[in-house]
């Protein structure tokens, strides 16, 4: 069995090598702050949609438990997990959330999950020995992608997707070559996927892209980034994370935004429903996460939870009815 989404952000922390980067890239420093004695939200700062994070202990690698909150960070509420992994993905309606669940044979699947944790569903593998946890949701829920692996079998390993309803129709999506893994990241709106691949956990790798549907992906940046990104949702950039900056790429490959917090390490970024701000794990160093947000250039920070947590693999959807 492998660590899915603790090995991610194992890299994030421990990484702090250069990358290079394209000329066109421009630098925003972040303000710098302390996380011992935080500044607040303002009150009259309100944001749309809902914020779902996990809380790990890096010592252990094991998550403490999933939460949501509103996205100014009121409203903390627990999400129970249906086994020990968190790292639960919104769906696009902000009424399911996909997370990684262990099946009955000790296979790696997904968990398809309600806001207070009732499983609704546990998606099906046809396939005998495929491992499939499955996170990244279709811009219109129906299908959903999933880093796949098989113990018995290095080659298959690569991105899948399948039917969000019941886990059906598995259809494979990328196939890396000999000794490199391909993490999934993101659909576009516009009908693209993005991905990272690598040679292997902890390992940062090279940004790449491919139709949804299927055909030959291509390099999307040509540096390293340590993990897959994700789309936003006009489909026009992409947010990733690198050497501990976050980076806003545009389709062509040109770094639109590097955005660094003085001192700290800034990852895990993902965009809010309307594209008008990114969310992101903000560390010390010390193994200890916070969640902020800020605008796409890295201008307007501000810190969203106030804890001696670890707080990471954040996600942003739309308000649930």
């Amino acid at each position: 069995m492998k660590a899915l989404y603790v090995i991610l952000i194992a890299i994030i922390l421990a990484g702090c090598s250069s990358s290079a980067v394209p000329t066109s890239e421009s630098t925003v420093v972040a303000p710098a702050f302390t996380s011992t004695v935080p500044a607040p939200i303002s009150t009259a700062t309100m944001f749309e949609g809902q914020l779902l994070f996990s809380r790990f202990i890096e010592a252990s690698h094991t998550f403490t438990g999933m939460y949501f909150t509103q996205a100014d960070g009121s409203g903390e509420t627990a999400v129970p997990l249906p086994w020990t992994e968190g790292g639960g993905r919104w769906s696009r309606s902000g009424k399911e959330i996909a997370v990684a669940t262990l099946l009955a044979d000790g296979r790696v699947g997904t968990a398809i999950i309600a806001i207070d944790g009732t499983v609704l569903r546990v998606l099906s593998i046809s396939d005998a020995t495929l491992n499939l946890p499955c996170v990244g949701w279709s811009p219109d829920d129906t299908r959903i992608a999933c880093e796949g692996w098989d113990e018995t079998d290095p080659s298959r390993n690569g991105v899948y997707t399948v039917l969000a309803a019941d886990g059906g129709d598995i259809q494979r999506l990328t196939t890396p070559p000999a000794g490199q893994q391909d993490f999934p990241g993101d659909y576009s709106s516009a009908g693209q996927f993005i991905f990272m691949r690598s040679s292997g956990y902890e390992v940062p790798g090279t940004l790449m892209i491919v139709d949804a549907n299927g055909g030959e992906p291509r390099i999307l940046y040509d540096g390293r980034v340590d993990e897959a990104g994700r789309f936003s949702p006009d489909g026009r950039s992409v947010v990733t994370a690198t050497s501990g900056s976050l980076l806003v790429i545009g389709l062509d490959g040109n770094v639109l935004h590097r955005i660094s917090v003085d001192g700290h390490i800034a990852f895990g970024p993902v965009w809010s429903p309307d594209g008008t701000r990114i969310a992101f794990s903000v560390s010390d160093q010390s193994y200890k996460a916070e969640i902020y947000t800020s605008l796409p250039d890295g201008t307007d920070l501000q810190q969203v939870t106030h804890t001696s947590e670890n707080e990471i693999t954040v996600d942003w959807g739309v308000a649930s009815e």
